[in-house]
């Protein structure tokens, strides 16, 4: 059992583990007021505040560092977020460390050229202050940068941002951040795997506005079911009255007598024209079954955005194999984000299956994706076997839950794998039952398109991997 530290040092028992070594052993100050500044610190930033003056630097520093946070942005995103706040607090420590390492050589020189003593050390702690600091707003600058465009990332798929640290390296997630943006960014030139997307998900009636088509045929459909008789103007089954038209069968003598005259004639003709004749009003009754009157509508297949539709969800099963390595596993990874964007700008359900050898699956839902999951997913490489049972009995079983009967299935992979027959058997039952869409996208060749042509109709080829490579190394 550790013994409690004595009263004296209990500032030190608030200190992070991960900053307690840095803070015991920093040069500048003496432990129990920068201990207790430390702590004062973090307190602060954890409010989203700047920290306010203490007993360990000195005036001239504690303004600058302050002016840093507030003028970086760094604030608002150590909010609640104890982890950011240490790094804040740890990138501090360091410079002021990196401070106390060279301020003596520079200090020293000063004095070789008669600068007294005391004023050698100001002198030389105010220049490498300042050069620390400068150093430390360019870092915080760049990471800030980096946090607001994940920000702006995460909502665009739909996500939560969550800031963290990396629990291996105990570093903030710099290089799968710079993954996803710049995949993000890559994904936009690839307009082949966009415009497959958009051909993902039946249309199926928009319920807003399905529910207003409703509201209007209540409205004008007759209170009584069954066939019914309604009079129909236009029909001549009896005379009604006098209205005016452009129907000669209906014209009354008078007008015919205008017909003849030398003058007048050209009078009648205007009129006929502006369908003002003199003529009889007749109308009929016919009978018209109101329960027929309005036919619902129908989802159609999705290769249109018809006005009062809008497209189902998306399931993408992944191969996550080893021989999808290389560049195949970068564009996959980028489709992953083009459809996680999509469902989230089009309000559909997107869920995500990566596969690999049996029964390996790891599933994304979109509904409850967090942005820890998406930058494991990134980081991760994809290695072990295929087998695409699992995920497409898996997809198949989804679509039998009323909210994703709609879906539309896409399959990516390299199509080297087999395919079982009970498998096909299910695949062609869900089509010829269901009208199940099962898109295929092959990333490679021509070579390996057979086991892929067995399940998926339409198999789409994607093997321009040139045109990827120059816009990868733009990025």
């Amino acid at each position: 059992m550790i013994a409690p530290l004595p009263s004296g040092l209990t500032p030190l028992a608030l200190i992070p583990e991960n900053l307690f070594a840095l803070v015991v052993t920093h040069p500048l100050g003496s432990l129990l007021p920068r201990a207790t500044q430390v702590q004062h610190m973090l307190e602060r930033l954890d409010k989203g505040k700047a920290p306010l003056p203490g007993n360990w630097l000195n005036s001239s520093t504690e303004r600058r560092i302050r002016q840093l946070l507030m003028r970086s942005g760094a604030l608002d995103y150590c909010t609640q977020t104890p982890e950011v706040a240490q790094a804040v607090v740890q990138d501090i420590l360091l410079a002021l460390e990196q401070v106390e390492l060279s301020w003596p050589t520079t200090a020293g020189g000063l004095t070789l050229h008669g600068t007294p003593a005391d004023h050698a050390e100001i002198r030389a702690r105010a220049r490498h202050t300042r050069a620390e600091l400068n150093k430390l707003a360019e870092q915080w600058q760049h990471r800030v940068s980096l946090w607001q465009a994940l920000d702006q990332m995460a909502e665009e798929l739909g996500i939560a941002p969550a800031i963290g640290t990396d629990q291996n390296s105990g570093q903030l997630r710099d290089r799968a951040w710079f993954d996803l943006l710049r995949l993000s960014q890559w994904v936009a030139q690839i307009q082949p795997l966009q415009r497959l997307l958009q051909l993902l998900g039946q249309q199926r009636p928009n319920p807003e506005q399905s529910a207003s088509l409703s509201q209007l045929k209540q409205q004008m459909s007759p209170k009584e079911q069954g066939p019914q008789e309604r009079k129909i103007p236009g029909i001549p089954m009896e005379t009604q009255g006098i209205t005016r038209s452009d129907n000669l069968a209906r014209m009354l003598p008078l007008e015919a007598a205008f017909m003849g005259h030398e003058v007048l004639h050209m009078l009648w003709h205007a009129r006929r024209a502006e369908q003002g004749l003199l003529s009889y009003a007749v109308a009929g009754v016919m009978p018209i079954d109101s329960g027929n009157d309005w036919p619902s509508p129908r989802s159609g297949k999705g290769e249109g955005a018809g006005q009062g539709l809008q497209q189902g969800p998306i399931i993408l099963c992944l191969d996550t194999s080893a021989s999808m390595h290389g560049m195949a596993e970068q564009v996959s990874k980028a489709l992953v984000l083009e459809a996680l964007r999509l469902a989230k700008k089009q309000n559909r359900a997107c869920l995500i299956y990566l596969f690999g050898g049996a029964d390996e699956l790891l599933t994304l839902d979109n509904q409850s994706l967090t942005l820890p999951e998406l930058l494991d997913m990134l980081r991760g490489s994809f290695s072990g076997g295929t087998d695409v049972n699992t995920p497409l009995l898996a997809a198949l079983q989804r679509l039998q839950l009323q909210d994703w009967q709609q879906a539309d299935i896409l399959l990516v992979s390299d199509g080297e794998f087999q395919v079982d027959a009970a498998l096909r058997q299910q695949v062609d039952h869900a089509k010829e039952q269901q009208g199940v869409r099962l898109f295929g996208l092959q990333l490679g060749y021509a070579t390996a398109l057979h086991a892929m042509s067995q399940l998926c109709d339409p198999v789409h080829l994607f093997s321009d991997w040139k045109s990827l490579e120059q816009a990868a190394r733009l990025q």
